[in-house]
């Protein structure tokens, strides 16, 4: 191994005697106590103990290891965990009970449900065992074109009117095809299962919001009448009400 001395204006790269193995191995077993990141040996003093990497750390199986929790058992306090177990139980607690009441709502809705066909209640038209037999009955498609590739409010079609308005639909009234049981001239009831009719024209085939002389009313303009009180050239001007502005607080600056 070749050495160099330290330079100086008289001895620059001056080469040193080379270290013997002796020497090196001789301190190689002195400095075991440990080495640093860079390869230096650092000498250990009498009162540290040594670091073995291989031994493993003691698992502590006490979670009170300061005498914390004892400590807030005591003082009434509760730990933090306590209280995240706490909120965690009463969330699930209310998902469950949401969750009972959605599934008492659906089968409260499906008991008090009547099905159109054989006028009994528990299931729907889809769910008719009656319905299996009559072949001119179309459950699942549409109405107007006979697509059961989607529902009547989303077909656009256009269809002959002498055929009806619904080609594929049969009524549940009259027990025709053509019509549904709204429109069947022989259900006195219509649009209102539960009864009543429009306010406007006291159809029951349309609601009143589909009323055509309430349609024809919103477009028609109000006049107002004279009175013996009111001039003959008196107009109504619109006068805007000015908003009172509040007061700001003064703000001085030193």
């Amino acid at each position: 191994m070749t050495r160099w001395a330290r330079a100086n204006n008289v001895h620059k790269h001056r080469a040193a005697d080379a270290t013997p193995w002796k020497q090196l191995k001789a301190s190689g077993n002195a400095g075991v106590a440990g080495t640093s990141a860079g390869g230096r040996h650092i000498k250990q003093g009498p009162g540290e103990k040594k670091h073995n990497p291989t031994k493993k750390k003691r698992e502590h199986d006490r979670d009170d290891v300061n005498g914390f929790l004892e400590y807030l058992k005591q003082t009434g306090q509760t730990p933090a965990d306590q209280d995240l177990r706490e909120d965690v139980a009463t969330a699930l607690k209310k998902d469950a009970r949401r969750e009972n009441r959605r599934i008492k709502r659906q089968n409260t809705k499906k008991n008090n449900m009547i099905c159109f066909n054989c006028r009994k209640p528990g299931h729907g038209l889809t769910d008719c065992p009656e319905a299996d037999n009559d072949e001119e009955m179309g459950r699942g498609i549409c109405y107007r074109c006979g697509s059961t590739e989607h529902e009547i409010q989303r077909c656009r079609a256009k269809v002959d009117p002498a055929m009806g308005n619904y080609p594929y639909a049969k009524c549940f009234t009259c027990g025709q095809t053509g019509h549904l049981s709204k429109a069947c001239p022989d259900n006195p009831k219509g649009l209102y299962a539960a009864g009543g009719c429009c306010r406007v024209c006291g159809s029951v085939e349309h609601f009143q919001k589909d009323c055509p002389e309430h349609q024809n009313s919103t477009n028609s303009i109000t006049l107002g009448r004279l009175s013996n009180r009111i001039s003959a050239d008196h107009e109504d001007v619109h006068v805007p009400v000015k908003k009172a502005q509040t007061k700001k607080d003064k703000v001085v600056v030193f």
